[in-house]
């Protein structure tokens, strides 16, 4: 394999810059810990550190459960648990020096090695799972990782079999042959199979292609490594070529292992100033996203999450995004202990801030709402996790585990609902595609047991072990509940769940990891990130005033008080396609206010759900322009589910005009790939207290033109309805329930979306010759509505003023006159009134007026059309 990969190398074309490789590795352990790691951690327990004790005891109890793990030696046909199972024994091993951990992690891996060449590897490329590359990733960090750390306790023939029959395969067959071979997030987890069997074995080859990419002449591609997609992946503004936050913190676990791995082996990625591509080079990714001139480092890709988010912490569900705020990831360890930046410091410490409320060995899953989870004195043995949920709001406690898989487990625990305004309180464990739940408490009352047994798997056999993941729930409404005293047992067998009794663990906010325990700094200061601190991202992204430009990736955030969670503030998405992994929602808008994001995106359903495509990736369940019904560009008809540009079609956005000023901030970006031979054209102000969104199409015939507004909660207009008749067949719009019509006169409509608490306020432009759709939509969570505009006509203009309140509006009236030239709006409010000047022109300045209420001097504000490109 050697031969094979050092041809393919020197064969063919190479890009322009590559990281050297050192001349000699070091000595075992060398992959994710060092013998420096491991002697802090010895030195640590003599001093009798709390934390780092704590920490051995949980790993040396994961160790003593997988010393039951036992497969057939010749027969074995391994499975994930086998991976792990090898894991916790090298694991407990490095820390306790026991024997028994470093026979039982051995005799694993010399199993697993004898099966694996059996296994047939799947077209996604897996060969333990059918998942493929994707699932193959963690289970090459645990293999690798095992085989490191027990590299001294192995003689040369298991060493040989190890490294030839399941490191050095695994790495060509799910590493090098998968067929993503770029910018996507599977091409991060085939780069972490090829670091982690590499820096193992110590197979240059497999550490360069890692790094440095490689040619490949079958398919006449360059198969990235880390070099490249920092080059070409991350964008110069520091955004994920796939434009999904969720897909960017799932990027960053595969490629923390590869930044450590070669960390360890002195390739200081970290530090690496890694000049842009300018230009194609032959193979590479078709995406054209080259530049700007500058050297890239990971900082830009870490940080650019931070200023893609609101006041509140929250980031919108672009594409097949889950992730909903600015959230903890392991990478920001390995970042901060190399760049003590304070905004890394103010991640963590907001995350070992929560570990230190007694959530030790759980994660506080808080959706949306007002929630919170914390240890409290009171329980039935001692301590008591306390959950708490506002109106429409959920939480959970939530830690996966292992347990036999050929036998029944019961999970049991007590629950005492202290307050129920609807809320209800249970358990639910989830493995694969099974979920079971034990009955839920809906009643306040004393303390109450529940539980549920969780059966054996299919066709598992004695030793076999099945990953569950527990969720302790309060949900539905508002409400506060307290559990205590879980258990979690199997006859015969020792399953570890921490912190089971929610007692205060001895914790300094590090988890009780193996992870933390060797690169989570011990103290890590308050930090500071302040949405009111300009700042630039990467190459090309600014920030400025509270408002943010992603111009490479195609994002924009506008923020009347940066300071305010309360305050308005709205996102554009007008970039370019961002793979399968992208929606067709070209200029979609996202409106945030009253601390919360109150017109969003669809997000991710789900890939195996039938509403992902037949919903959450239509253009109608966006904030956007639909054209005769029908999606836009690249996803048109298609019911496809990771539908992206086919052949030399590109759908993108530009940005025409960008203001980022103190009391006016206002953005103009148009499309004319997202529909043939129409031009999309969408400006978006906001001056507090309000949102102005105007909304352009220009197209040489007559189509049936719609926007629509989806926002959470009931929807009411100040016009008369009636009932539509006629059913919605179209995708996307079929999922539509309750649906009214109405056709004001031309004027002002004005309408509500109610949410609980939160409002979002509407004065609509109506030209008198279409007419509004008013309907509910699906929704996960809270309940949404939607209305949508619609005309039918060659050029249609749409207005829209917003004013997100927890209380009544304080905009009191909307004009809207249309001029020679464009559009003049008049918005009347409490601090005064406004006057905003909108040109048709897209070359045209726009202008923005505010007589104070009361007198004094008028606030004015021009903003320039952006530089032809």
């Amino acid at each position: 394999m050697n031969a094979l990969l050092l041809v393919l190398l020197l064969a063919d074309p190479q890009p322009p810059f590559r990281v050297p490789l050192p001349a000699t590795l070091p000595p075992h352990p060398r992959v994710f810990a060092t013998a420096a790691d491991l002697a802090r951690v010895r030195r640590d327990l003599a001093a009798g550190d709390a934390y780092t004790i704590a920490t051995v005891a949980a790993l040396r109890g994961r160790g003593l459960a997988a010393l039951e793990v036992a497969p057939e030696p010749a027969a074995t046909s391994p499975t994930a648990s086998h991976f792990s199972a090898a894991a916790a024994c090298a694991e407990a091993w490095a820390v306790t020096g026991e024997a028994p951990f470093a026979a039982a992690g051995g005799r694993l891996l010399r199993a697993i090695a004898v099966g694996y060449p059996k296994l047939t590897t799947t077209p996604s490329h897996g060969r333990v799972s059918t998942n493929g590359t994707l699932t193959e990733g963690p289970l090459a960090v645990q293999a690798a990782g095992a085989y490191d750390l027990l590299y001294d306790q192995l003689n040369a023939a298991d060493r040989e079999l190890i490294e030839r029959d399941l490191l050095r395969l695994m790495a060509l067959e799910c590493g090098h042959k998968c067929t993503h071979a770029n910018s996507s997030n599977w091409r991060s987890w085939a780069l972490t199979i090829l670091a982690a069997c590499g820096f193992a074995t110590g197979d240059r080859a497999l550490i360069d292609e890692a790094l440095n990419g490689v040619w490949e002449p079958q398919r006449k591609l360059y198969l990235y490594g880390v070099v490249q997609q920092l080059q070409h992946s991350f964008f110069g503004d520091g955004i994920h070529w796939e434009r999904s936050v969720g897909y960017t913190y799932y990027t960053a676990s595969a490629l923390q292992w590869v930044l450590l791995a070669a960390a360890n082996s002195g390739i200081d990625l970290w530090a690496t100033p890694v000049p842009s591509l300018l230009g194609p080079f032959e193979g590479s990714a078709p995406h054209e996203e080259y530049g700007p001139p500058g050297s890239r480092r990971l900082s830009s890709w870490l940080l650019a999450p931070y200023y893609l988010s609101f006041a509140d912490g929250s980031v919108e569900q672009y594409g097949d995004s889950g992730t909903s705020a600015l959230q903890y990831h392991p990478i920001y360890e390995l970042a901060y202990a190399r760049d003590p930046d304070p905004r890394y410091a103010w991640l963590l410490h907001r995350e070992r801030q929560e570990q230190r409320r007694g959530l030790a060995g759980w994660d506080l899953w808080q959706p949306a709402g007002q929630s919170s989870g914390e240890v409290v004195p009171g329980g039935r043995e001692g301590q008591a996790l306390r959950l708490r949920t506002g109106e429409q709001a959920r939480v959970a406690a939530v830690q996966r585990f292992q347990a036999p898989a050929d036998r029944p487990v019961e999970v049991s625990g007590w629950v005492k609902l202290l307050a129920a305004g609807g809320a209800a309180a249970h358990l639910r464990l989830n493995s694969g595609d099974q979920a079971l739940y034990t009955p839920s408490l809906r009643t306040a009352g004393d303390w109450q047991p529940v539980r549920v047994t969780l059966p054996p798997a299919a066709n598992a056999r004695p030793g076999d072990q099945r990953t569950w993941t527990l969720h302790v729930f309060l949900e539905g409404g508002a409400g506060e509940a307290l559990w205590d005293a879980l258990q979690v047992s199997c006859p015969g067998s020792v399953v570890t769940v921490a912190n089971l009794s929610f007692d205060a663990a001895p914790s300094d906010g590090r988890r009780a990891t193996f992870f933390d325990l060797l690169h989570a700094v011990r103290e890590v200061p308050a930090g500071r990130f302040d949405l009111r601190q300009d700042s630039a991202m990467g190459l090309a992204g600014e920030h400025r005033n509270g408002a943010s430009l992603f111009p490479v990736g195609g994002f924009a955030l506008l923020r009347a008080n940066p300071a305010d969670p309360a305050a308005p503030a709205v996102q554009v998405a007008y970039g370019p396609y961002g793979s399968g992994h992208d929606h067709p929602d070209r200029l979609h808008l996202t409106v945030y206010g009253a601390g919360r994001i109150l017109a969003a995106d669809a997000g991710s359903w789900g890939y195996d759900k039938p509403d992902h495509v037949t919903w959450a990736r239509q253009t109608v369940a966006h904030n956007t322009v639909v054209l005769d019904e029908l999606s836009q560009q690249p996803q048109g008809s298609s019911s496809g589910v990771f539908v992206g540009e086919r052949g030399d079609q590109r759908v993108f956005g530009e940005l025409r005009c960008w203001h980022p000023g103190k009391q006016f901030q206002v953005l103009r970006t148009t499309c004319t790939t997202a529909y043939p031979n129409t031009l999309l054209d969408r400006t978006v102000a906001v001056a507090a207290p309000y949102v102005v969104d105007v909304m352009r199409v220009r197209s040489p015939g007559e189509h049936c033109v719609d926007l629509p507004l989806n926002a959470l909660g009931s929807l009411t207009i100040e016009t008369p309805t009636t009932p539509l008749t006629t059913p919605l067949t179209a995708l996307g719009y079929r999922h539509w329930t309750a649906v009214r019509r109405a056709t004001p006169p031309a004027g002002v409509v004005r309408g509500r979306f109610d949410s609980g608490s939160a409002r979002l306020h509407l004065w609509l432009w109506h030209p008198g010759d279409g007419e509004l759709l008013l309907a509910q939509t699906p929704a996960k969570g809270a309940p949404r509505s939607v209305l949508l505009s619609r005309q039918r006509a060659a050029a249609a203009t749409f207005v829209t003023v917003l004013e997100p309140s927890p209380g009544a509006a304080t905009v009191q009236q909307v004009n809207c006159l249309q001029t020679a030239g464009g559009l003049r709006l008049e918005i009347r409010h409490a601090a005064g009134e406004d006057a905003l000047t909108l040109p048709e022109a897209v070359a045209g300045r726009i202008e923005w007026e505010r007589q104070p209420a009361g007198g004094g001097e008028m606030e004015r504000a021009q903003a320039a059309p952006q530089p032809a490109h």
